[in-house]
């Protein structure tokens, strides 16, 4: 994928409510796939964290779902368990890295 293209690319926002009825933004970085199941790495959008440059991340897995109609969707699963989430993020930023190497 060259620049443009991915300059081109719509980016996945995520909206996340908390137990008070806040809500959060999250863009989509990355997905992949590990041991049969998908995940996406996403960074906070909200105008606080860009004002002090640290973004919160955050790791979740993609469950499909059927509604009532048979239409599919997605939502997101906040991983919970913390070596998952470890290993997740270490091979995340692998990833990251080496999509980074290339692009060189």
């Amino acid at each position: 994928m060259n620049e443009n293209e991915m300059n081109n690319m719509e980016e996945d926002i995520i909206v996340f409510e908390d137990e008070d009825g806040n809500e959060y933004n999250y863009s989509v970085v990355d997905y992949m796939f590990y041991n049969g199941e998908e995940y996406a790495l996403l960074v906070e959008t909200s105008e606080e964290a860009s004002e002090d440059g640290q973004q919160e991340c955050i790791i979740c897995k993609i469950v499909a779902e059927q509604d009532e109609d048979g239409e599919e969707s997605e939502s997101f699963e906040l991983v919970e368990d913390e070596s998952l989430g470890q290993k997740l993020v270490e091979i995340f930023n692998t990833k990251m890295a080496e999509d980074g190497e290339e692009e060189e």
